[in-house]
C-alpha cells in the first residue's frame, strides 16, 4: 500500500528543512503528536552559540503545497487553519514562531531527482513569521502572505538565527 499523498507532503516538506538546516549546520527536532497537534511541528536549533547567544532556537509549523495558485510576482498567498493561525499571531511565545510552506511537483515522481552526481529536491520553501498579526473572525482559514524574498535557505536560516540571537523580531 503507498503512503496518503498528504502524508508524503508532510514527511517531504520535512525533509526539505532537514536539508536545509544541516547545511546550515543546525539542528531539526521533530515535535511530538501534542506538540503537532498545537501547532509546532519541527525545533530548529543552533548546536552551539551565535555571539552571545547559545542555542538560539524557533519553532516552525510546516505546510506543504503542489498548487500554483497560490503564488503571485511578489508574494505566497497561503490558506492557513485558523487554529494555525493563533499560535503563529501570538505574542505571548517564549521560543520565536515561523510558518514554512514547502511548494513541490505536482507530480510526486517530480519532487525528486537522484544521480550519481547529484540530488535535487523540486521546488522551495518559504518562510514568514506572523507573531504581532491581527486576529481574524474567521473561523476555519485566513489568508496569509510569504514574501517571496523570504525563501528558506540555508543562507536565510543563518540570518533568522542571527537575528533570533541577537533579540530582534523575525
Amino acid at each position: 500500500m503507498v503512503m496518503d499523498l498528504n502524508t508524503q507532503k508532510e514527511m517531504f516538506s520535512y525533509a526539505y528543512v532537514q536539508a536545509v538546516a544541516s547545511v546550515a549546520g543546525y539542528s531539526v527536532e521533530g515535535k511530538s503528536r501534542p506538540m503537532d497537534n498545537a501547532g509546532i511541528d519541527l525545533t530548529i536549533e543552533v548546536p552551539g552559540e551565535i555571539g552571545e547567544c547559545l542555542f538560539p532556537k524557533f519553532d516552525a509549523q510546516v505546510k506543504c503545497t503542489s498548487s500554483k495558485n497560490f503564488i503571485s510576482e511578489q508574494s505566497i498567498k497561503f490558506p492557513l487553519e485558523v487554529k494555525n493561525y493563533k499560535t503563529l499571531i501570538d505574542i505571548r511565545v517564549l521560543v520565536p514562531q515561523i510558518l514554512i510552506v514547502v511548494f513541490v511537483p505536482d507530480d510526486v515522481t517530480n519532487w525528486l531527482n537522484v544521480s550519481e552526481h547529484e540530488i535535487l529536491m523540486k521546488r522551495c520553501g518559504y518562510w514568514v513569521s506572523l507573531k504581532g498579526k491581527p486576529s481574524t473572525q474567521n473561523s476555519h482559514k485566513i489568508t496569509v502572505e510569504l514574501p517571496r524574498s523570504n525563501l528558506f535557505t540555508p543562507q536565510n536560516l543563518s540570518l533568522i538565527m542571527e537575528k533570533i540571537a541577537k533579540g530582534k523580531e523575525l
